[in-house]
């Protein structure tokens, strides 16, 4: 076994905690779609608060359902002050829960 090994720890959350309720008929099929990371057949799959606000951006700008729209509209301030407090505290994103 190797010493001094450097073990790392970090916070996360997982991203069921922070995507609102009424966006999970469509939000995570959405993402998944040109997603700059991978996820689903890891125990943790672990993304920066920044990075994922970024593939957000692009994903809530193609949605054109007027319905889904309005739903972004009303969720969408919350979500992204929730994503600049995890960015400032660095606190990552697990998106496998």
């Amino acid at each position: 076994m190797k010493k001094d090994l450097n073990i790392q720890t970090c916070k996360f959350v997982e991203v069921s905690s922070i995507v609102p309720k009424e966006w999970t008929g469509w939000f995570y099929s959405a993402i998944s779609q040109d997603a700059p990371f991978s996820w689903g057949d890891n125990n943790r799959t672990m993304v920066d608060a920044q990075s994922f606000a970024n593939h957000i951006d692009e994903v809530l700008s193609y949605q054109d359902d007027e319905e889904t729209v309005s739903n972004i509209e009303e969720h969408q301030d919350a979500f992204y002050d929730t994503l600049n407090y995890l960015g400032a505290k660095k606190i990552y994103i697990d998106l496998e829960n």
